[in-house]
């Protein structure tokens, strides 16, 4: 039995990862939100108490969710460390690449297993661009995404007002969607992003956080692979092979479905002892291609070099 404990249920992405917690195997032993509004009717959805952070910390558990906002994420995740328990934390892991460097550098000299939902990794997308490991890593010639999830009034609708604060947040499009992209393209590629150019735009003048970025290096996308070319519209993705040969997918590009498919595969990778399939490194590189574009549009889209850290 796997007793896991969740901080900060009132995160918008908190729900999706719900029909994992009712799997065999799985009790939950309480839930925290110190700042949010989610708490008490969890509480009663998932029949479990809500507690304090400090409260839900004393308790005995397995395993920790860590839900909370980006300026408070690490030092949640530093009192899980220091109780030696694993987790999953949602991305970005810290307000900048300084705290997720310290987060991880604390749980790798604890040897704590730390997973960080870069949903991509399993999803249909990912599973038809690498053609189930046929499309080598090299051959990619060209990557073009396009990904625009809303407005940013649905932050304010989820009860995250504080998502459009760069004080609480650090940052916008860019941060909280952007960087599955640059996960996703450094997995396919199995190549490291060493410079970026960025353009970002606010339309709101009570928030200051990027609405809208373009990084340069639909949903849709455009791939091009040396053995082959991939479009993705609607529900499909066609491929056309450098043989001439023509091939239809239907894929789910609803990416929501994806989070309960990396929850369970954390967990399964947990209590096996095997690494996540994405971790606090993946997290960091992705955050730092981020922190490189915003100072790309800060120069006005001047080419910016990606710190490998």
């Amino acid at each position: 039995m796997m007793r896991i404990a969740i901080f900060d249920v009132s995160h918008w992405h908190f729900p999706l990862y719900i029909p994992v917690l009712t799997d065999p195997g799985i009790t939950l032993v309480g839930i925290c939100d110190d700042k949010g509004f989610a708490g008490p009717e969890m509480a009663r959805r998932l029949d479990c108490p809500l507690l304090s952070r400090d409260e839900l910390l004393d308790l005995d558990f397995d395993f920790a969710m860590i839900f909370s906002r980006h300026s408070e994420m690490a030092a949640t995740a530093r009192m899980v460390i220091d109780k030696g328990r694993p987790f999953l934390i949602e991305k970005p892991c810290g307000l900048n690449t300084a705290e997720v460097a310290a987060l991880r550098l604390a749980a790798d000299k604890a040897g704590l297993f730390v997973a960080v939902p870069f949903i991509l990794r399993v999803s249909d997308l990912a599973r038809e661009l690498s053609q189930s490991g046929t499309l080598s890593p090299t051959g990619y010639r060209h990557l073009s995404f396009r990904f625009i999830v809303g407005s940013s009034t649905r932050y304010e609708t989820n009860g995250c007002e504080w998502m459009l604060a760069k004080a609480t947040a650090g940052g916008g499009s860019v941060l909280n969607v952007g960087v599955h992209f640059f996960d996703l393209l450094e997995s396919l590629t199995e190549s490291r992003i060493i410079s970026v150019t960025a353009q970002t735009k606010t339309f709101r003048k009570d928030i200051d956080i990027d609405e809208l970025a373009m990084f340069t290096r639909e949903f849709g996308f455009s791939v091009s692979h040396d053995a082959a070319y991939l479009q993705g519209f609607a529900d499909q993705i066609v491929v056309k092979s450098t043989d001439g040969a023509l091939r239809h997918t239907t894929v789910e590009y609803n990416t929501d479905q994806f989070y309960p498919v990396f929850f369970r595969d954390a967990l399964a990778r947990c209590r096996a002892g095997r690494p996540p399939l994405v971790g606090l490194e993946e997290a960091l590189r992705a955050l730092s291609v981020v922190e490189a574009g915003y100072r790309s549009a800060e120069q006005g889209g001047a080419p910016v070099a990606v710190p490998q850290v």
